[in-house]
């Protein structure tokens, strides 16, 4: 592999030099460029556009509230693939303790590239000496070698990937590159595999690689936007609760359209404003079709964000919660009209699969002014150490031994798990868990504060808030979900909780756990995926057993961890 290591000073005249097309990848580490904002960096990023190869590669390192901007621009120009949040040192902020240094990966063209398998070792509990990560029942699953990567990355060494890029970061993305070239008979080849001078990539600037000899000043790791000064009334004067269409403003569960709603809402109004909108991923909602186009999606994004703005009261604050593609667009729309506090990463991955799995989701945390918002650091401060595993045997095992060491909250959120049991979830597609919300309502407002969430769905916020003694606006436009909540309120108000009854999972003759074994020793045996024949001929059990536990023989092979080429 050529790769070729610019200075800042030689990199922009480097590449206008470049022909078109002639780069296999590039990595910019932005940070070390000591630029102001994402515009100055689009000069650069023209022509890192132009000379890619395609097909070929663009890892784009930044602090989170500029390389969401920069995403935003080269999202019109290239493929979006992955946001990847590394752990890094910590850094005070006036939000969260930030530890989140990004990169993006954008592919040219289409979207299609090959990446390799890339694994770090498994980690143990220091409590019960099982896997961190709780794998379900699906321990048989483990690879011996480690686990395959997530776009959440927080077991490399800490170091500054802020203004520049540490070596183990560096090392693990290249290793994920795997090109693939076409000979004249359109026949695949690895680049890997050709000669030398025949794959080439640019890194740059080469101050930011610090492990190469090179240093450079460091740069103010300041996350807020130093552009508006707010009236500094106060939220805590609470005045008559004024009505909408003829019904009270507050402690209510409002069904139509979201944003027709929030604009019959007075200016400051609201102590939080909470979304997590239809991610345009074609879900099976009841009603709400997610599927608009980008540009619509965003647009439409933009005008509802914007009327969270209007409607927050100066000591307020806003999380939205959606996937790092959109997110970044809603970054560059806030950016202009709040303050910029924290990129939270939410490292939602409760099973991995494929060759890196899509862990990351995106919780931006603005507030309406830089300084003086409402913010309980201290209640929600200490959560338990990451060296333990999240099984509640285990936990309540080891807190009666008095082993319960903590660590500080920063915004890498990784011990809330999502709703992975059926009991506990209602009949919505995305359903958030409780104490996800009851930490963000915790963190941001104090009792009798109103939290508002627009897209309530099954109800997670308005019966968090209500529980901690909060007032809360609910919006929905499906009226199955508006019922859900009802039930739910009048479960609060007549029993003090939510009664969920037993669901039971259906029950095979052969467990998916001996299925996934025998697809996992016929693939060893014969060197290749099994097919549907092959069971009949070589397994134990019949196919109809298969079709059971699985609903087509893709999900079969992918239960058992099998690549599908």
């Amino acid at each position: 592999m050529n790769i070729t290591y610019l200075s800042q000073q030689r990199l922009l005249p480097n590449l206008e030099m470049q022909p078109s097309d002639s780069v296999e990848f590039l990595f910019l580490v932005t940070g070390a460029m000591g630029l102001v904002d994402a515009q100055s960096l689009e000069p650069y990023l023209d022509e890192a556009v132009r000379v890619l190869k395609q097909g070929g590669v663009l890892f784009i390192q930044g602090l989170p509230r500029y390389l969401a901007e920069v995403g935003v621009f080269l999202d019109k120009r290239l493929t979006f693939k992955y946001w990847f949040a590394f752990e890094s040192d910590v850094v005070a902020t006036t939000g969260l303790p930030t530890v989140h240094a990004g990169v993006l990966l954008f592919v040219k063209g289409n979207g299609r590239f090959n990446i390799k398998r890339t694994r770090l070792p498994h980690q143990y509990c220091r409590a019960c000496g099982r896997t961190l990560k709780d794998w379900g029942g699906k321990s048989h699953l483990m690879h011996p070698d480690g686990y395959a990567i997530s776009d959440v990355i927080k077991d490399l060494p800490p170091a500054n990937n802020y203004s520049q890029i540490s070596r183990p970061v560096f090392d693990l993305l290249l290793s994920l590159l795997d090109f693939t070239s076409r000979q004249k008979n359109n026949s695949p080849q690895l680049i890997d595999d050709l000669p030398p001078q025949m794959l080439s990539g640019i890194v740059a600037p080469a101050e930011g690689l610090s492990w190469r000899g090179h240093t450079t000043k460091e740069t103010p790791h300041q996350y807020q936007l130093p552009l508006f000064s707010f009236s500094s009334s106060s939220s805590s004067d609470k005045a008559p609760a004024p009505t909408v269409a003829g019904e009270e403003l507050y402690d209510v569960i409002l069904y139509g359209d979201a944003l027709e709603i929030l604009r019959q809402y007075p200016d400051e109004s609201v102590d939080l404003v909470f979304a997590d909108p239809p991610y345009n991923l074609d879900k099976a909602y009841s009603t709400y079709s997610d599927d608009k186009k980008e540009q619509l999606y965003i647009q439409w994004c933009d005008s509802w964000l914007n009327e969270y703005a209007r409607i927050l009261k100066p000591t307020g604050s806003l999380f939205v919660l959606n996937l790092p593609r959109w997110a970044m667009h809603h970054v560059a729309f806030l950016n202009k009209r709040l303050y910029f506090q924290n990129w939270i990463v939410w490292d939602a991955l409760s099973e991995p699969r494929g060759k890196i799995m899509p862990a990351h989701y995106a919780l931006l945390f603005y507030t309406k002014q830089q300084k003086g918002f409402a913010f309980n650091y201290g209640d929600i401060r200490s959560i338990d150490a990451r060296h333990y595993c999240l099984r509640a045997s285990c936990r309540r095992k080891r807190k009666k031994a008095n082993d319960d060491d903590k660590v500080d909250l920063n915004d890498i959120w990784w011990d809330i798990h999502r709703i992975k049991h059926r009991r506990n979830r209602d009949h919505h597609p995305c359903q958030l868990p409780d104490p996800l919300m009851e930490r963000i309502i915790k963190l941001t407002t104090n009792p009798g504060d109103v939290v508002l969430d627009a897209f309530a769905g099954a109800g997670t916020t308005p019966v968090v808030a209500r529980q901690l003694g909060r007032r809360y606006v609910a919006i929905d436009l499906d009226p199955n979900y508006i019922e859900i909540m009802q039930q739910k309120m009048t479960q609060l108000s007549q029993r003090g909780f939510i009664f969920r009854p037993s669901s039971k999972q259906a029950s095979w003759e052969i467990s998916k756990k001996e299925l996934q074994i025998e697809l996992r020793d016929l693939a060893a045996e014969l060197g290749y995926l099994p097919t549907p024949n092959d069971v009949q001929k070589y397994g134990k059990y019949t196919l109809d057993v298969y079709f059971k536990a699985f609903p087509t023989w893709s999900k079969a092979l992918k239960a058992a961890k099998l690549e599908i080429g």
